[in-house]
């Protein structure tokens, strides 16, 4: 009776163990996709140290300013992102994912910025905060949320398909390989400050 009881079990781990191995679902690229676009409109800390080595991501979990500051910039960039994955190709360990894109068109963003902060200067040039590095720095990072809030309050008109490759992470998963092109598309063509 023994053995009978050694021997079922003997069955059953082995199925567990046989079931946790092929049990690995390798993930849907169009999900690999809407988890990325998805984290870089919550600034979700993973995804963002995932593709840091990408400008546009390192701008957005790196800034230097006040954490209300640079969290109304991030609200006003991603207020009217809206994003749909349209088709999906894969083959063996590769992927493309199409997603049509629409937001808000920030790419005269920069110009409004350097205008209203070149007015701050000569407005504020014998004021002594104008001389304060981290005032002046800090001022200036409000200037460019500004213009960014203000355009976001505008209608989304900027629309684009976008394609994200991906290779096979080897365990289930998906490798986006993130471009400044596609972020530049996400960030409605906006400008980063140098």
């Amino acid at each position: 009776m023994v053995g009978f009881f050694r021997a079922i079990i003997a069955v059953i781990v082995a199925v567990v163990i046989q079931g946790g191995v092929s049990g690995v679902v390798e993930t849907d690229p169009a999900d690999a996709a809407a988890a990325f676009l998805d984290g870089i409109k919550t600034c979700d800390e993973q995804v963002l140290n995932t593709y840091m080595d990408n400008e546009y991501v390192n701008f957005l979990a790196n800034v230097e300013g006040d954490e209300k500051t640079t969290d109304r910039m991030v609200a006003a960039i991603f207020k009217n992102l809206e994003y749909k994955a349209s088709d999906v190709a894969t083959k063996r360990s590769v992927a493309v994912v199409k997603v049509h894109v629409k937001t808000n068109d920030f790419s005269k963003v920069m110009d409004a910025y350097d205008k209203a902060s070149y007015k701050y200067v000569v407005d504020n040039l014998y004021d002594d905060d104008i001389g304060d590095k981290e005032k002046l720095n800090a001022k200036c990072l409000d200037i460019y949320v500004k213009q960014i809030e203000k355009k976001a309050e505008e209608e989304a008109t900027l629309e684009k398909d976008i394609y994200i490759p991906m290779v096979s992470d080897g365990y289930g998963g998906w490798k986006l390989l993130i471009d400044d092109k596609i972020m530049k598309a996400l960030m409605g063509n906006l400008a980063i400050p140098e």
